[in-house]
């Protein structure tokens, strides 16, 4: 009778155990927003403030920043209802005045700016809200990449609304446009004399194109395009920024193709690459005296749950407005709080 009880007991606990884990398997994959990743370990950003990578600054210089991946949907969305009255402001409040204060500001725009188009039904499908654009504005931004992964979450309508969007409210899109010949064209900006080209290209297909298409779209990570956009752009600017979206989630160190690309449009003509998708911040080195930041790692996301998806990079250059040469770099971190606000830039 004992050894029949046992028996009983023994499966009694199997059959918990198992229900056990088919309930929690079927939590983590179906019902929990976000899929919790296992995460690399970054080291403290200012490992990279070395003065070896860095060159004497000097009086007058102009300074641009970069910053990384910027989702401004799901749960950014819900804390800045609950958090800030519905005021997207409320995300940069306290450090408006240090963004401000940059000659210009970059950023990768993780998803469209729009009220149109219909969800491509992805896992992680953003769009966001109009209202985004005025504080975007206001906070000084100047530059923004739409050429990712997220771009085309809402289909080609609202791919172009964003564009147009942007475009009304005097911000600078690269990497996506109305047409194929559009989005591998540099933009062109002059910063107090010193005319800087922009090209971002991705790795990622979905709402990619060719240079000869005559549809909406993003540009992509094409080894021929790359080189003669960037070979053309060198001709027009004194300096060519590159920004590609690239690299593995979570990893803290670049691929090789991240390696592979980043030369290969420096070898073309480019003053510095800079590079985002991985949401944690990659390493920052040089490769003929050119500067490469192969991921800034996230500037807003919702991806709470490790220390190193809520904070990210902001790397500050310094120009000299004579030579039109970069004369420093500077990777500072981005710290984000439990309402995906930006708390600090140290």
């Amino acid at each position: 009778m004992w050894t029949n009880l046992k028996k009983q007991i023994i499966w009694g606990l199997g059959v918990f155990v198992l229900t056990f884990f088919v309930i929690n398997l079927f939590c983590f994959y179906f019902i929990s927003p976000i899929k919790v990743p296992k995460v690399a370990t970054v080291a403290d950003l200012t490992e990279y403030n070395r003065p070896a990578l860095t060159k004497a600054g000097i009086d007058g210089h102009l300074t641009v920043a970069f910053v990384g991946d910027m989702m401004l949907d799901r749960g950014v969305k819900s804390s800045v209802s609950k958090n800030f009255a519905g005021d997207y402001a409320g995300l940069f409040s306290e450090v408006a005045d240090q963004l401000s204060n940059y000659d210009l500001l970059f950023a990768n725009l993780e998803g469209p700016i729009s009220d149109r188009g219909v969800d491509q039904g992805g896992l992680y499908s953003f769009r966001f809200d109009p209202k985004v654009l005025p504080a975007l504005k206001a906070v000084g931004f100047t530059v923004f990449s739409v050429a990712n992964n997220h771009t085309f979450n809402w289909g080609g309508e609202a791919f172009t609304d964003t564009l147009s969007r942007l475009a009304e409210n005097g911000i600078t899109y690269v990497g996506g446009g109305f047409s194929g010949s559009e989005a591998y064209a540099g933009k062109v900006i002059n910063v107090e004399g010193v005319k800087v080209a922009f090209l971002t290209f991705s790795q990622f297909r979905d709402g990619g194109v060719n240079s000869t298409s005559t549809r909406p779209g993003m540009a992509m990570v094409l080894e021929k395009e790359i080189a003669e956009s960037v070979s053309k752009a060198r001709a027009e600017a004194d300096l060519v920024v590159v920004s590609y979206h690239f690299g593995e989630e979570y990893e803290k160190l670049p691929n090789d193709f991240q390696q592979k690309y980043a030369k290969l449009a420096i070898d073309a003509g480019a003053d510095l690459i800079i590079g985002h998708h991985p949401h944690v911040v990659q390493t920052l080195e040089q490769y003929k005296n050119v500067y490469i930041i192969y991921s800034l790692g996230n500037f807003i996301f919702d991806q709470y749950f490790s220390p190193e998806t809520m904070q990210g990079g902001l790397l500050e250059v310094e120009i000299n407005p004579g030579s039109k040469r970069i004369e420093k770099v500077i990777l500072k971190k981005v710290n984000l709080n439990k309402k995906f606000q930006i708390e600090s830039i140290i």
